[in-house]
């Protein structure tokens, strides 16, 4: 723990207040970033679903599909927040679980016949946003603290 302290906006602020505030507002952004992911996802599901409805309709296997997208939501985010807390093995296999519902829901909608390069390209950007954001975060948090010791 470093005993330096540095001020911010005339506050005297510990280095690790300055990582929980940084943590604080990312975790804020990735909740607004779900929710945004979240509405696009139904956005476009609920479109595919009114295409689809013009023929039979297999309400079991759009059930699977639903709890595998569950399942990949679930796992993405409580990997991603066991990542933050520096957790990293335990992270790594909620995204592990994470991938594996991602691959069984895109078998499972190709079987509905949803666009799977949609479900593709959302689950991609989601990934990539919240992974990336930890690195930003990581990234800041190196820079703010590199020449100290």
């Amino acid at each position: 723990m470093c005993c330096l302290h540095c001020t911010i906006g005339g506050v005297v602020v510990a280095p690790d207040g300055f990582y929980a505030r940084n943590l604080e507002v990312l975790r804020e952004a990735q909740t607004a970033l779900n929710v945004a992911f979240g509405a696009i996802l139904s956005a476009y599901i609920g479109n595919s679903l009114a295409e689809i409805d013009n023929g039979p309709f297999n309400h079991a296997g759009l059930a699977k599909f639903f709890i595998f997208i569950a399942i990949f939501i679930i796992g993405l985010c409580v990997g991603n927040s066991v990542i933050l807390r520096g957790e990293f093995r335990l992270g790594l296999l909620f995204l592990g679980m994470a991938a594996a519902a991602a691959v069984a829901a895109h078998t499972q909608g190709r079987s509905l016949g949803f666009e799977v390069v949609i479900l593709r390209i959302l689950a991609a950007c989601w990934v990539i946003a919240l992974l990336g954001s930890n690195a930003v975060l990581t990234a800041i948090h190196y820079i703010h603290h590199r020449n100290r010791k």
